[in-house]
């Protein structure tokens, strides 16, 4: 958490709230925060506009009037626009400074969010350029996909959250989207057909559309900036859940290389398919 449709949530805030804006210093209490020299990272950001916000996976890009700010959530990343200091607190590690009396607080309490600053070029330079394709925006070349999947001996479940095969699932949407593939999870790559991996991509897409327009799904810490809580998690299939929607069967709650996957054995095929 968040995934790609809460970040598409923030972005959209964001781009609505800093739009000409203009960042006339930064605090940075927490240095690991930053992948860039402190002093450079201040020094390029001081007067610059923010001309707008985009997202790629799960990254949220800054279109500053000369150059980019790139800034990953991670487990527990959040910002607030605020002109109200009251909400300053131990976790709030970066604070932009905004030319209209302002602030933009980034806050994240396992400090596992990161921030970097590129001149130009960012699809062409890590980390972008070592993404697969967004679900959401790019087109997917399925031929090319499947290849990349079946060259692959691990489950499915942690293929799909390799963000170098498709950009912008996380633990709890691999789940649905296993879920409405009808895969187990503990299906090896190399075992997946060609109209699996059709099935996987249309899914993705369909269950994140719907998960933006829900504004995400709240599960325990998420909320998006200004306080929004998603409501997708009113829709969520089997992730959290006890019993299957399907068959009624009690669903299997398993940690598949380190990351709890909830998923039901009769509905995918569990026994013929891994």
């Amino acid at each position: 958490m968040p995934e790609l449709p809460e970040v598409e949530v923030v972005r959209g805030i964001l781009d609505e709230s800093l739009r000409n804006r203009r960042i006339i210093d930064v605090d940075i209490r927490y240095k690991n925060i930053i992948l860039d020299e402190i002093d450079s990272f201040k020094n390029h950001l001081m007067n610059k506009e923010i001309m707008g916000m985009d997202r790629y996976g799960k990254y949220l890009i800054f279109k500053l009037d000369k150059g980019y700010i790139l800034s990953h959530l991670r487990m527990e990343g959040k910002y607030y626009y605020t002109n109200d200091l009251s909400i300053d607190n131990k976790h709030i590690h970066v604070v932009f400074h905004l030319d209209n009396g302002y602030y933009l607080m980034y806050q994240d309490t396992r400090k596992f969010g990161r921030m970097k600053y590129l001149e130009d070029n960012i699809y062409t330079t890590p980390p972008l350029s070592l993404m697969g394709p967004d679900l959401i925006l790019s087109d997917i070349n399925l031929d090319s996909i499947y290849k990349k999947i079946k060259s692959k001996r691990i489950e499915i479940k942690s293929i799909l959250l390799d963000q170098e095969i498709l950009s912008g699932l996380g633990n709890i949407y691999v789940d649905e989207v296993l879920f409405k593939s009808k895969i187990s999870p503990l299906k090896k790559g190399y075992k997946i057909t060609k109209k699996e991996v059709n099935e996987i991509i249309l899914n993705s897409k369909e269950i994140l559309e719907k998960a933006i327009l829900c504004k995400g799904t709240t599960i325990k810490s998420y909320t998006s900036s200004l306080n929004v809580k998603g409501n997708y998690q009113n829709f969520l299939q089997v992730h959290t859940k006890s019993i299957c929607p399907n068959c009624k069967m009690i669903l299997n709650r398993d940690k598949i290389r380190g990351r709890m996957t909830y998923y039901c054995k009769n509905c995918q095929r569990w026994l013929w398919n891994n």
